[in-house]
């Protein structure tokens, strides 16, 4: 799994994703980029409640961000994720998410304010031990057949 990234990082994402998470457009812009960027994901997202999945989005950045700080105590945190998007679910290859995370990227440079190259920085470290996380249980997950994406 990834190293814990430096506090600042961490604190540097959270405070970006705040100031994103202010304009209406930051999740539904991360999608159109996302779908753009990765187009062979779009098909998993046919019949998707976008308003719902939106909140979801939300919720999962937040527990990415949240993730480092919890890896060593509380690894359940993103446990349920990423189950969800493991081979028997969902079956998100481990290979789309550097996608997922250059489509955050884009999407954090349109819509925090105080973007700069140090933040790009901070999301990437900050986000790096969740996704190594996420990626490690794609063959390893338990079923959760019926919860939303």
């Amino acid at each position: 799994m990834s190293e814990t990234p430096h506090p600042d990082h961490t604190a540097a994402a959270r405070a970006s994703f705040d100031r994103c998470c202010a304009s209406e457009d930051f999740l539904p812009s991360f999608y159109r980029i996302f779908f753009a960027k990765c187009p062979e994901v779009r098909p998993k997202f046919d019949n998707t409640d976008f308003e719902r999945q939106h909140k979801l989005l939300q919720h999962a950045l937040g527990m990415l961000l949240l993730f480092p700080s919890r890896m060593e105590t509380e690894p359940w945190v993103l446990k349920r994720v990423a189950d969800r998007h493991a081979a028997h679910d969902l079956d998100i290859d481990p290979g789309l998410y550097p996608c997922f995370v250059d489509s955050l990227i884009e999407a954090v440079e349109g819509h925090d304010p105080a973007y700069t190259a140090e933040t790009e920085e901070a999301w990437r470290n900050a986000v790096a031990p969740g996704i190594a996380y996420m990626q490690s249980r794609y063959d390893k997950g338990e079923s959760s057949a019926g919860t939303a994406h």
